[in-house]
Protein backbone atom coordinates (compact mmCIF):
# COMPACT_ATOMS: atom_id res chain seq x y z
CA UNK A 1 0.00 0.00 0.00
CA UNK A 2 2.81 2.35 0.94
CA UNK A 3 4.73 1.54 -2.25
CA UNK A 4 1.63 2.28 -4.31
CA UNK A 5 1.28 5.69 -2.68
CA UNK A 6 4.94 6.43 -3.38
CA UNK A 7 4.61 5.45 -7.04
CA UNK A 8 1.46 7.57 -7.44
CA UNK A 9 3.16 10.55 -5.81
CA UNK A 10 6.16 10.23 -8.13
CA UNK A 11 3.83 10.04 -11.13
CA UNK A 12 1.98 13.18 -10.06
CA UNK A 13 5.23 15.06 -9.47
CA UNK A 14 6.36 14.19 -12.98
CA UNK A 15 3.13 15.65 -14.37
CA UNK A 16 3.67 18.78 -12.30
CA UNK A 17 7.26 19.08 -13.52
CA UNK A 18 6.02 18.65 -17.10
CA UNK A 19 3.86 21.75 -16.71
CA UNK A 20 6.82 23.85 -15.56
CA UNK A 21 8.96 22.51 -18.41
CA UNK A 22 6.13 23.36 -20.78
CA UNK A 23 6.31 26.97 -19.59
CA UNK A 24 10.03 27.08 -20.36
CA UNK A 25 9.35 25.69 -23.82
CA UNK A 26 6.62 28.30 -24.34
CA UNK A 27 8.93 31.17 -23.36
CA UNK A 28 11.71 29.85 -25.62
CA UNK A 29 9.32 29.57 -28.56
CA UNK A 30 7.88 33.07 -28.11
CA UNK A 31 11.21 34.81 -27.62
CA UNK A 32 12.65 32.98 -30.63
CA UNK A 33 9.86 34.49 -32.75
CA UNK A 34 10.11 37.92 -31.10
CA UNK A 35 12.78 38.71 -28.47
CA UNK A 36 10.65 41.63 -27.21
CA UNK A 37 7.41 39.62 -26.96
CA UNK A 38 7.09 39.58 -23.17
CA UNK A 39 8.45 43.12 -22.82
CA UNK A 40 5.63 44.31 -25.08
CA UNK A 41 3.09 42.14 -23.25
CA UNK A 42 4.08 43.73 -19.94
CA UNK A 43 3.19 47.20 -21.24
CA UNK A 44 -0.54 46.55 -20.88
CA UNK A 45 -3.57 44.75 -22.27
CA UNK A 46 -6.09 45.79 -24.88
CA UNK A 47 -8.57 42.90 -25.15
CA UNK A 48 -11.34 43.13 -27.74
CA UNK A 49 -13.92 41.26 -25.72
CA UNK A 50 -14.79 39.67 -22.40
CA UNK A 51 -15.42 35.92 -22.48
CA UNK A 52 -17.37 34.25 -19.68
CA UNK A 53 -16.79 30.53 -19.99
CA UNK A 54 -16.82 27.23 -18.13
CA UNK A 55 -13.88 26.09 -16.01
CA UNK A 56 -13.78 22.79 -17.91
CA UNK A 57 -10.21 21.98 -18.96
CA UNK A 58 -11.40 20.92 -22.43
CA UNK A 59 -12.57 24.42 -23.36
CA UNK A 60 -9.53 26.75 -23.21
CA UNK A 61 -10.66 30.09 -24.76
CA UNK A 62 -7.31 31.24 -26.17
CA UNK A 63 -6.47 27.92 -27.77
CA UNK A 64 -9.82 27.24 -29.44
CA UNK A 65 -10.02 30.81 -30.82
CA UNK A 66 -6.32 30.91 -31.77
CA UNK A 67 -5.77 34.15 -29.89
CA UNK A 68 -2.73 35.38 -27.97
CA UNK A 69 -2.44 36.61 -24.38
CA UNK A 70 -3.87 40.11 -24.13
CA UNK A 71 -6.62 39.58 -26.70
CA UNK A 72 -9.36 38.10 -24.48
CA UNK A 73 -10.37 39.16 -20.98
CA UNK A 74 -11.59 35.92 -19.38
CA UNK A 75 -13.79 34.87 -16.48
CA UNK A 76 -14.52 31.18 -15.90
CA UNK A 77 -16.69 29.29 -13.46
CA UNK A 78 -18.56 25.98 -13.35
CA UNK A 79 -21.04 25.89 -16.26
CA UNK A 80 -20.48 29.55 -17.30
CA UNK A 81 -23.17 30.98 -15.02
CA UNK A 82 -23.81 34.73 -14.60
CA UNK A 83 -25.25 35.06 -11.10
CA UNK A 84 -26.66 38.60 -10.62
CA UNK A 85 -25.41 38.81 -7.02
CA UNK A 86 -21.95 37.31 -7.65
CA UNK A 87 -19.46 40.05 -6.71
CA UNK A 88 -16.65 38.26 -8.53
CA UNK A 89 -18.24 38.25 -11.97
CA UNK A 90 -19.74 41.71 -11.51
CA UNK A 91 -16.29 43.13 -10.77
CA UNK A 92 -15.00 41.44 -13.93
CA UNK A 93 -17.85 42.89 -16.02
CA UNK A 94 -17.39 46.37 -14.58
CA UNK A 95 -13.64 46.36 -15.14
CA UNK A 96 -14.03 45.06 -18.69
CA UNK A 97 -16.57 47.73 -19.63
CA UNK A 98 -15.42 50.79 -17.71
CA UNK A 99 -11.66 50.35 -17.82
CA UNK A 100 -10.82 48.04 -20.71
CA UNK A 101 -13.64 49.50 -22.85
CA UNK A 102 -14.64 46.19 -24.41
CA UNK A 103 -17.62 46.32 -26.77
CA UNK A 104 -18.37 42.58 -26.85
CA UNK A 105 -19.19 40.10 -24.10
CA UNK A 106 -19.31 36.41 -25.01
CA UNK A 107 -21.00 33.70 -22.95
CA UNK A 108 -19.43 30.37 -23.98
CA UNK A 109 -20.88 27.04 -22.91
CA UNK A 110 -19.85 23.64 -24.21
CA UNK A 111 -21.14 20.15 -24.87
CA UNK A 112 -20.44 17.26 -22.47
CA UNK A 113 -20.43 19.74 -19.57
CA UNK A 114 -20.21 17.98 -16.22
CA UNK A 115 -21.98 20.76 -14.38
CA UNK A 116 -24.89 20.74 -16.81
CA UNK A 117 -25.15 16.97 -16.61
CA UNK A 118 -25.14 17.02 -12.80
CA UNK A 119 -27.88 19.67 -12.73
CA UNK A 120 -30.20 17.31 -14.62
CA UNK A 121 -30.00 14.66 -11.90
CA UNK A 122 -31.32 14.46 -8.35
CA UNK A 123 -28.09 13.06 -6.89
CA UNK A 124 -26.32 15.47 -4.55
CA UNK A 125 -22.78 16.42 -5.52
CA UNK A 126 -22.16 17.98 -2.14
CA UNK A 127 -22.27 21.29 -0.29
CA UNK A 128 -21.63 24.45 -2.24
CA UNK A 129 -21.78 22.64 -5.57
CA UNK A 130 -25.45 21.82 -5.01
CA UNK A 131 -26.16 25.50 -4.31
CA UNK A 132 -24.28 26.56 -7.43
CA UNK A 133 -26.03 24.03 -9.64
CA UNK A 134 -29.40 25.41 -8.55
CA UNK A 135 -28.74 28.18 -11.09
CA UNK A 136 -28.70 25.52 -13.80
CA UNK A 137 -31.66 23.65 -12.37
CA UNK A 138 -33.77 26.80 -12.80
CA UNK A 139 -32.92 26.77 -16.50
CA UNK A 140 -33.63 23.04 -16.72
CA UNK A 141 -36.98 23.47 -14.98
CA UNK A 142 -37.99 26.13 -17.49
CA UNK A 143 -37.11 24.00 -20.55
CA UNK A 144 -37.43 20.43 -19.28
CA UNK A 145 -40.36 19.53 -21.55
CA UNK A 146 -38.26 20.34 -24.62
CA UNK A 147 -35.04 18.79 -23.29
CA UNK A 148 -36.63 15.54 -22.09
CA UNK A 149 -38.03 14.84 -25.55
CA UNK A 150 -34.49 13.95 -26.66
CA UNK A 151 -33.65 10.27 -26.28
CA UNK A 152 -29.85 10.50 -26.16
CA UNK A 153 -28.37 11.78 -22.88
CA UNK A 154 -25.54 13.65 -24.63
CA UNK A 155 -28.12 15.46 -26.75
CA UNK A 156 -30.07 16.41 -23.63
CA UNK A 157 -26.92 17.76 -22.01
CA UNK A 158 -26.07 19.72 -25.16
CA UNK A 159 -29.60 21.13 -25.30
CA UNK A 160 -29.49 22.31 -21.69
CA UNK A 161 -26.01 23.77 -22.27
CA UNK A 162 -27.50 25.70 -25.21
CA UNK A 163 -30.44 26.95 -23.13
CA UNK A 164 -28.10 27.86 -20.30
CA UNK A 165 -26.03 30.07 -22.59
CA UNK A 166 -29.20 31.86 -23.72
CA UNK A 167 -30.25 32.41 -20.10
CA UNK A 168 -26.86 33.81 -19.11
CA UNK A 169 -26.88 36.19 -22.08
CA UNK A 170 -30.15 37.60 -20.73
CA UNK A 171 -28.62 37.88 -17.26
CA UNK A 172 -25.82 39.99 -18.70
CA UNK A 173 -28.31 42.28 -20.45
CA UNK A 174 -30.16 42.70 -17.16
CA UNK A 175 -26.94 43.70 -15.43
CA UNK A 176 -27.03 47.38 -14.30
CA UNK A 177 -23.39 47.89 -15.31
CA UNK A 178 -24.15 46.85 -18.89
CA UNK A 179 -27.35 48.90 -19.05
CA UNK A 180 -25.59 52.00 -17.76
CA UNK A 181 -22.85 51.61 -20.35
CA UNK A 182 -25.49 52.00 -23.08
CA UNK A 183 -26.83 55.18 -21.51
CA UNK A 184 -23.29 56.55 -21.22
CA UNK A 185 -22.76 56.01 -24.96
CA UNK A 186 -20.62 52.88 -24.69
CA UNK A 187 -22.50 50.15 -26.59
CA UNK A 188 -21.90 46.60 -25.44
CA UNK A 189 -23.06 43.60 -27.49
CA UNK A 190 -23.60 40.22 -25.85
CA UNK A 191 -23.09 36.99 -27.79
CA UNK A 192 -23.75 33.32 -27.08
CA UNK A 193 -21.37 30.53 -28.10
CA UNK A 194 -21.61 26.77 -27.72
CA UNK A 195 -18.24 25.04 -28.06
CA UNK A 196 -18.72 21.50 -29.33
CA UNK A 197 -16.03 19.42 -27.65
CA UNK A 198 -16.68 16.49 -30.01
CA UNK A 199 -15.84 18.53 -33.14
CA UNK A 200 -13.78 21.48 -31.87
CA UNK A 201 -16.05 24.03 -33.56
CA UNK A 202 -17.78 27.01 -31.95
CA UNK A 203 -21.48 27.34 -32.71
CA UNK A 204 -22.71 30.93 -32.59
CA UNK A 205 -26.22 30.94 -31.15
CA UNK A 206 -29.01 33.09 -32.52
CA UNK A 207 -30.42 34.87 -29.52
CA UNK A 208 -33.23 37.28 -30.34
CA UNK A 209 -33.52 38.36 -26.71
CA UNK A 210 -29.99 39.72 -26.87
CA UNK A 211 -31.51 42.98 -28.10
CA UNK A 212 -31.97 45.07 -24.92
CA UNK A 213 -35.28 46.53 -26.14
CA UNK A 214 -36.83 43.07 -25.97
CA UNK A 215 -36.15 42.71 -22.25
CA UNK A 216 -38.98 42.92 -19.79
CA UNK A 217 -39.56 46.45 -18.52
CA UNK A 218 -39.14 45.03 -15.03
CA UNK A 219 -35.37 44.85 -15.60
CA UNK A 220 -34.90 48.12 -17.49
CA UNK A 221 -33.22 50.81 -15.43
CA UNK A 222 -33.11 54.56 -15.86
CA UNK A 223 -29.95 56.21 -14.60
CA UNK A 224 -29.47 59.82 -13.62
CA UNK A 225 -27.15 61.63 -16.03
CA UNK A 226 -23.62 61.73 -14.75
CA UNK A 227 -22.79 65.30 -13.71
CA UNK A 228 -19.19 66.48 -14.08
CA UNK A 229 -17.41 67.64 -10.95
CA UNK A 230 -17.86 71.42 -10.29
CA UNK A 231 -14.21 72.23 -10.97
CA UNK A 232 -14.12 70.08 -14.10
CA UNK A 233 -17.43 71.56 -15.29
CA UNK A 234 -16.06 75.08 -14.82
CA UNK A 235 -12.98 74.19 -16.86
CA UNK A 236 -15.20 72.90 -19.69
CA UNK A 237 -17.30 76.07 -19.70
CA UNK A 238 -14.19 78.26 -19.71
CA UNK A 239 -12.77 76.28 -22.61
CA UNK A 240 -16.01 76.63 -24.58
CA UNK A 241 -16.11 80.38 -23.94
CA UNK A 242 -12.51 80.69 -25.08
CA UNK A 243 -13.24 78.81 -28.30
CA UNK A 244 -16.35 80.91 -28.96
CA UNK A 245 -14.29 84.12 -28.62
CA UNK A 246 -11.56 82.87 -30.90
CA UNK A 247 -11.46 85.09 -34.08
CA UNK A 248 -9.92 82.32 -36.22
CA UNK A 249 -12.73 79.90 -35.46
CA UNK A 250 -15.42 82.52 -36.09
CA UNK A 251 -13.83 83.44 -39.40
CA UNK A 252 -13.61 79.84 -40.53
CA UNK A 253 -17.28 79.21 -39.90
CA UNK A 254 -18.26 82.53 -41.44
CA UNK A 255 -16.35 81.59 -44.59
CA UNK A 256 -18.07 78.22 -44.67
CA UNK A 257 -21.52 79.80 -44.26
CA UNK A 258 -20.82 82.45 -46.91
CA UNK A 259 -19.64 79.90 -49.48
CA UNK A 260 -22.64 77.67 -48.88
CA UNK A 261 -25.06 80.59 -49.28
CA UNK A 262 -23.35 81.62 -52.52
CA UNK A 263 -23.45 78.07 -53.87
CA UNK A 264 -27.12 77.62 -53.00
CA UNK A 265 -28.08 80.91 -54.69
CA UNK A 266 -26.16 79.87 -57.79
CA UNK A 267 -28.10 76.62 -57.98
CA UNK A 268 -31.55 78.16 -57.31
CA UNK A 269 -32.31 78.59 -61.01
CA UNK A 270 -31.35 74.99 -61.69
CA UNK A 271 -33.62 73.76 -58.95
CA UNK A 272 -36.68 75.43 -60.45
CA UNK A 273 -36.94 72.76 -63.14
CA UNK A 274 -34.90 70.10 -61.37
CA UNK A 275 -35.70 66.44 -61.71
CA UNK A 276 -34.38 63.69 -59.42
CA UNK A 277 -31.02 63.45 -61.21
CA UNK A 278 -30.40 67.20 -61.05
CA UNK A 279 -31.33 67.26 -57.39
CA UNK A 280 -28.80 64.52 -56.74
CA UNK A 281 -26.16 66.55 -58.58
CA UNK A 282 -26.97 69.61 -56.49
CA UNK A 283 -26.58 67.67 -53.27
CA UNK A 284 -23.23 66.32 -54.43
CA UNK A 285 -21.99 69.81 -55.34
CA UNK A 286 -23.02 71.30 -52.02
CA UNK A 287 -21.43 68.37 -50.21
CA UNK A 288 -18.22 68.93 -52.17
CA UNK A 289 -18.14 72.58 -51.12
CA UNK A 290 -18.77 71.64 -47.51
CA UNK A 291 -16.00 69.02 -47.61
CA UNK A 292 -13.51 71.55 -48.98
CA UNK A 293 -14.29 73.85 -46.08
CA UNK A 294 -13.96 71.05 -43.59
CA UNK A 295 -10.56 70.14 -45.07
CA UNK A 296 -9.55 73.76 -44.91
CA UNK A 297 -10.61 73.97 -41.27
CA UNK A 298 -8.59 70.87 -40.46
CA UNK A 299 -5.52 72.32 -42.14
CA UNK A 300 -5.85 75.50 -40.07
CA UNK A 301 -5.80 73.44 -36.90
Amino acid sequence: MQNQIVHESISEMKKYAKALQGNKNYVAKKTAEDPEYFTKLAQGQNPKYLLIGCSDSRAPPNEITETDPGEIFIHRNIANVVVPTDLNINCVIQYAIEHLKVHNIVIMGHTFCGGVKAAMKQDSVGGLLDLWLNNLKLVYEKHQDLINQLENEDDRVACLAHMNVREQVLNVWKNPIVQKSWQDGHPVMVHGWLFRVETGFIEELEIEESIPNNLSKVFKLNFKPTQPQPKFKQQIEEKEDERARSPSIRKRFQRMQSRLETEIKRLTITLQDANQEVEKEVVEQVSEVLQKDLDFTTDDN
